[in-house]
């Protein structure tokens, strides 16, 4: 059983396309911002997108199944607790070899990551030298 939950509301998916940041490959587009609720999650929270622009209803279904499937193998591992995240299939996603789909939820993974820990770390102050409060 993975170890993230599920975004089911509106506003959430919304305030992702507002305020987060956004990666996208030829399979899948990854949306990601930190989740911002009163409490902490100790866990990440996803949801997934499928437009009528992808086709029938039978593709935007497989499209969904093949995100939750690579969710499942590389979310519980890769991704930020207390962050959420959607997962957008394109065009492609239906007839993706699914090692391609999780190599690009990989490399979305962690590109996004990677964004967020920079700005994390480039809140910290730099070229402060130490301050010595010893008496001599």
């Amino acid at each position: 059983m993975p170890s993230f939950s599920v975004l089911k509301k509106r506003r959430d998916f919304v305030k992702l396309t507002k305020h987060g940041e956004s990666v996208a490959t030829s399979s899948l587009v990854l949306q990601a911002a930190p989740s911002n609720l009163p409490e902490p999650l100790s866990h990440p929270r996803i949801g997934y997108t499928t437009t009528k622009k992808i086709g029938k209803a039978h593709i935007r279904n497989r499209c969904r199944r093949r995100l939750r499937a690579a969710a499942a193998l590389f979310f519980e591992k890769l991704a930020l607790p207390d962050f959420d995240y959607v997962l957008i299939a394109r065009y492609t996603t239906a007839d993706t070899a699914f090692s391609i789909i999780c190599r690009d939820l990989q490399y979305a993974l962690q590109k996004i990551n990677r964004r967020f820990v920079s700005e994390n770390a480039d809140d910290t102050p730099k070229n402060i030298a130490p301050t010595d409060n010893s008496a001599d």
